[in-house]
């Protein structure tokens, strides 16, 4: 596999908590610090798996990993696994979309998770716009796949004000909160997701996957397979930049 993050850095440093369901074929969340991670990740060679912990020594945690041998067979699968976790605070109000993926093909994109802790008070944090998708934007047949509204991405509607937080198969908001801070609306924080499988997002030559935002403090964790060694365009800052609320600029992770 090729992550850049593990799945309990998105869940537990976007908005500092431990728990809230999830429930898709790919990442399951259960109460009492169950994470569950389903997505195939085929390997010819060798694997290898790591964690690092945070800065507080008191934690600790166990791990199973279920995977299958097959002697003497060749594998000829190309695609290989990749995860990749961003944050940027502040965001652009109505400037440069979030950037979530930016990799070469052939591959596929699988899905999301995509988090926003509200700063801005001026509009709705969904009005900043939803995915913006560029395919093979080299080849011969480039594609652009625009979502509208940020909720809507989500299967949603209307900035998910009045949302109750709920997990499906493939899209949901499972964590949406209002937090008075004392401006004349309530600030949002919440957690979307979408896997893209009955609609599959396939790329030749590249993908470059941006989500528009107001001011805000956003995270993403995005999952995809492709052919070939991943673009390295992502260095994770310190421990402290990770958490929310602290100041990391775009391009500071770049």
């Amino acid at each position: 596999p090729n992550v850049e993050a593990p799945l309990g850095d998105f869940f537990g440093v976007m908005h500092g908590v431990d728990f809230y369901p999830v429930n898709t074929p790919f990442i399951s969340v259960k109460e009492h610090n169950g994470y569950e991670c389903f997505f195939e990740m085929p390997f010819a060679k060798s694997a290898r798996l790591e964690v690092e912990n945070g800065p507080d020594a008191s934690n600790s945690f166990y791990i199973q990993v279920a995977w299958h041998r097959y002697p003497d067979q060749e594998m000829k699968e190309k695609r290989r696994f990749s995860a990749q976790w961003r944050r940027e605070m502040p965001t652009a109000r109505y400037g440069n979309d979030y950037l979530i993926l930016d990799a070469d093909g052939p591959g596929q994109l699988v899905g999301f998770f995509y988090g926003v802790r509200l700063i801005d008070s001026v509009d709705r944090w969904s009005h900043g716009g939803a995915e913006n998708i560029y395919l093979d934007g080299l080849g011969e047949q480039p594609a652009y796949l625009r979502g509208i509204g940020g909720e809507d991405t989500f299967a949603t509607s209307y900035g998910g004000v009045l949302h109750r937080p709920e997990t499906h198969l493939y899209d949901g908001i499972p964590y949406y909160v209002s937090e008075d801070t004392g401006e004349a609306r309530s600030a949002q924080r919440l957690v979307g997701y979408r896997f893209y499988v009955a609609d599959a997002i396939r790329f030749r030559e590249s993908i470059r996957f941006q989500f528009g935002s107001m001011e805000n403090d956003i995270a993403s964790m995005v999952y995809w397979y492709q052919e070939g060694a991943p673009r390295r365009y992502v260095k994770l800052p310190a421990w402290e930049k990770m958490l929310p609320a602290t100041e990391l600029k775009a391009g500071q992770m770049d």
